[in-house]
């Protein structure tokens, strides 16, 4: 089968700076993870009398502690789903470095991508509650509270994207294994 690769001494420029990224990317999320932890941690021990005291000037209900706690969690899972995601990127592209983009497992790794795509953007969702049911209580402590949280079409056409880019995958790799079976 005639397939496309990437002849011995060149390096495919595109592939390399999308590897990059992606390891750039991870990275810098894996360094969020930690501080969100950390902040956590903060929260939760050393710094929970102050936070209870903010929530109390700020007319809160006590709840709001541990909303904001969960919050947090969100939070990281949010960041280790776009971890994820990324690693599975890494694998398409080292897949396609390889010359084989049609590999069964590329249509597993987009759907699960698509997957935890739309996970991503459910989360948002209570996150978001929570951002506006914070922002009055911020206000009455002379913060700000900027958020720009919710359903984005552009994320939930790319879970579209993928899920249908799967089955093509699928599709071409049912395709050429049926090509390689009659040569």
């Amino acid at each position: 089968m005639n397939q496309m690769t990437v002849q011995p001494g060149k390096r495919d420029l595109l592939l390399s700076a999308a590897q990059v990224l992606v390891m750039l990317a991870s990275g810098t999320i894996i360094f969020a993870m930690v501080m969100a932890l950390l902040g956590a941690g903060i929260i939760a021990t050393v710094q929970r009398s102050v936070v209870m005291a903010r929530i109390a000037e700020a007319g809160a209900p006590a709840a709001s502690y541990a909303l904001i706690f969960c919050g947090i969690l969100i939070v990281e899972v949010l960041l280790y789903l776009a971890l994820r995601f990324l690693m599975e990127l890494r694998g398409v592209i080292a897949s396609v470095g390889k010359g084989d983009p049609f590999h069964p497992e590329n249509a597993n790794r987009l759907s699960r991508m698509g997957w935890m795509a739309l996970i991503g953007q459910v989360l948002m969702l209570p996150l978001a509650g929570l951002a506006v049911w914070l922002e009055p209580f911020a206000h009455k402590i002379g913060g700000t509270f900027k958020y720009s949280i919710g359903l984005d079409g552009g994320t939930m056409l790319l879970i579209l994207v993928l899920f249908i880019l799967a089955r093509v995958f699928r599709h071409g790799s049912a395709l050429r294994d049926e090509v390689d079976g009659t040569v």
